[in-house]
């Protein structure tokens, strides 16, 4: 249950005199998570995406209430190819005349599902710098010894 609804049932509650009592449950994260794996070759699978700045189209898509300007993200059918996982089916419900409503679906991208992605990609690249920094300094030591 979204916590607004449950904010607006307690105080729909307090209103008419009842009493609603909930507990918490503290659950553990081994239990929650199951087949965890690192995420590996971050790097070479982030260079298959493009970042795109873009407008979305409001003037024909008025009843969406998309926001104006300009718009950074990725294509949902680019990302599709890399991280299907990532590609979500939304909608918005709106009014298509005076007594009836519309559903509009689209793909999107879970943009913050790339962030476990981004920060593999980072502690690969990391590493290769660290590897060079090594290889540098023996390139460097050796060359002293000459």
């Amino acid at each position: 249950m979204n916590n607004m609804l449950i904010k607006g049932i307690v105080t729909l509650g307090l209103a008419f005199g009842l009493t609603y009592s909930a507990s918490a449950q503290q659950v553990n994260e081994n239990e929650l998570k199951i087949n965890v794996t690192k995420i590996a070759n971050s790097t070479q699978q982030l260079k298959n995406l493009e970042p795109v700045a873009f407008q979305y189209n409001t003037q024909k898509f008025k009843n969406l209430e998309l926001p104006a300007g300009n718009q950074y993200g990725f294509l949902a059918s680019n990302v599709e190819t890399v991280f299907p996982d990532m590609i979500q089916t939304s909608s918005k419900v709106y009014h298509a005349s005076k007594n009836s409503s519309k559903v509009a679906k689209y793909a999107e991208v879970d943009q913050e599902s790339l962030i476990p992605v981004l920060v593999a990609a980072i502690k690969e690249q990391q590493e290769q710098i660290e590897a060079l920094r090594k290889e540098v300094a023996e390139l460097r030591q050796t060359k002293l010894s000459e």
